[in-house]
């Protein structure tokens, strides 16, 4: 197992483990190591993008649960 595999897998447990208001402050974190295992030629688990596309939709949510309406 690559280092990117190890660092991978310790980020999506400190992600479940995370307070749900705490979650968006993961994904730019996340979306970097998926960048560099992809760069690296490492295969990227589909739950870890499944878990950055639903940081992604809530990190979207949270911009419009400030709109005025």
């Amino acid at each position: 197992m690559s280092q990117n595999a190890k660092d991978l897998d310790a980020l999506v447990e400190e992600i479940e483990s995370a307070h749900a208001d705490a979650r968006l402050e993961f994904e730019a974190r996340l979306a970097r190591l998926i960048e560099d295992m992809e760069a690296n030629g490492d295969v990227v688990p589909a739950a870890a993008k499944d878990l950055h596309d639903d940081l992604v939709n809530e990190k979207i949510e949270a911009q419009f649960d400030n709109l005025p309406v």
